[in-house]
């Protein structure tokens, strides 16, 4: 076996589903010493703006001098970069290694892609002797694989309808999932502004006497300015005060990711983890996080965005209002099954001057045709065009230099558009370049 048999024998576990629960990846966790005790972590949860969170944390720490672990999901176009250790994706070595080493396990128990993965991640990280760990939930909480971790801090982002089938189909019934993973003694800090999501988690941390943070009650904050290439924005608690802070991310959706991460920072100075002003100021002002309104191009302007839920449609078409507002916009579009796409659509169409409709090489994908359907109900103007190079070739001829494109819909969508244009974008014409996380396969 090499490595690439190895990441398609970890793919091929998905034949064994998605099984939501701790049993088996503490039962594999344990036969391998309990390597997730073995690091402190923060730990975060959220339906929207978790990986960003992740990102910003993993940076902030790592210019602080830690040695940090980041285990975010999907990936967009390599494996690896669900693993990294000082932003240096894990080698290729240790998965091969790993996967030789516990096949037969693996096969025996019928482990899943997500525990197999996690497993993986924790395992690593404690061999490498990581400072502390920043691990991102995968699918809610409470069930999720990632939650054998008890954390220094845990963060709970904005809370809002997405895998409905597994999580539950009212907004309580998700924040009990995501609350899963509030720890007793852990603080607790919130994004999520709706009443019915916060008297959920509230309640949790009564129970388990962890300290309910919001960030609306503990700090303060404002937008300097915004672009399309980041923000500056001011902010202020009771322990702490930054003026000027550069975010290399755009959206006022990000400066809130950046108030939850720093909300964060503050209370793990308060455990004695040494951080420095200028580690916070370093770590937003260089975090890399693709696929979150990158600029992948400048003229004309393309975007990459894997806007792939309501809420997060709705983020983007936000966003793009506010920073690009004289700019036509085509979109192309793919989504995974499962998702509400028309919702989706009808959130994007508001703001389209075109949607291109495509379908990205993965099983799961929804068909063109049963979206240009829902297009067609909505008297939309669309184009049905199904691989991804062609639809970007045709957006290009079909987009003046003063417009804008942006790629969107799904991890998938922006993974492979990436694995084809990548290596062959003009480095003169690339503007802001974000190199890190990527996303695909939960």
């Amino acid at each position: 076996m090499n490595y690439s048999e190895a990441v398609s024998y970890l793919y091929g576990l998905e034949r064994f589903g998605i099984k939501l629960g701790l049993e088996n990846t503490l039962s594999l966790l344990n036969y391998l010493g309990n390597p997730h005790l073995k690091f402190p972590s923060v730990h975060i949860a959220g339906t929207n703006g978790k990986g960003s969170v992740c990102a910003m944390l993993e940076s902030i720490l790592c210019h602080s001098g830690y040695k940090t672990g980041l285990y975010t999901s999907p990936h967009l176009v390599d494996f690896r970069e669900r693993i990294r250790i000082c932003r240096q994706w894990i080698e290729k070595d240790f998965i091969l290694d790993f996967v030789k080493n516990l096949k037969e396990k693996i096969e025996k128990e019928q482990y899943t892609f997500f525990e197999v993965t996690t497993v993986l991640a924790f395992l690593c990280f404690a061999q490498k002797k990581i400072d502390i760990g920043v691990i991102e939930t995968g699918l809610g909480g409470r069930l999720d694989s990632t939650n054998v971790l008890n954390p220094e801090v845990a963060i709970i982002t904005t809370i809002n309808y997405d895998h409905t089938d597994k999580l539950g189909t009212t907004l309580s019934q998700i924040a009990s999932e995501k609350g899963g993973i509030i720890k007793p003694n852990v603080p607790t800090v919130v994004m999520a502004e709706k009443k019915k999501v916060t008297d959920v988690l509230k309640s949790i941390c009564e129970k388990r006497k962890s300290e309910f943070i919001h960030i609306k009650d503990v700090t303060r904050w404002e937008i300097n300015k915004s672009s399309i290439s980041g923000s500056i924005f001011s902010f202020e608690s009771d322990s702490v005060k930054y003026k000027n802070l550069k975010l290399n991310l755009a959206g006022s959706h990000q400066i809130k990711n950046a108030v939850a991460s720093i909300t964060a920072i503050e209370e793990l100075k308060k455990k004695g983890w040494k951080i420095k002003k200028n580690g916070v100021r370093e770590g937003l002002k260089k975090v890399n996080w693709r696929g979150r309104l990158e600029i992948f191009q400048k003229k004309p302007l393309v975007l990459l965005d894997v806007a792939h839920n309501p809420e997060g449609a709705k983020i983007l078409v936000d966003s793009l209002k506010k920073l690009i507002p004289d700019k036509k916009i085509t979109f192309i579009f793919g989504v995974v099954e499962g998702k509400d796409f028309p919702q989706l659509l009808s959130i994007l169409k508001e703001y389209s001057h075109l949607i291109i409709l495509t379908q990205p090489k993965y099983p799961k994908m929804i068909s063109p045709g049963i979206l240009a359907e829902e297009l067609e109900k909505k008297k939309a103007n669309y184009k049905v065009i199904p691989e991804i190079k062609e639809a970007f070739e045709f957006a290009k001829e079909n987009t003046k230099s003063s417009d804008a494109i942006c790629i969107t819909g799904s991890h998938f969508t922006v993974g492979e558009f990436l694995e084809i244009f990548e290596k062959i974008r003009p480095s003169t014409n690339s503007g802001r370049l974000v190199k890190s996380n990527r996303n695909r396969l939960r």
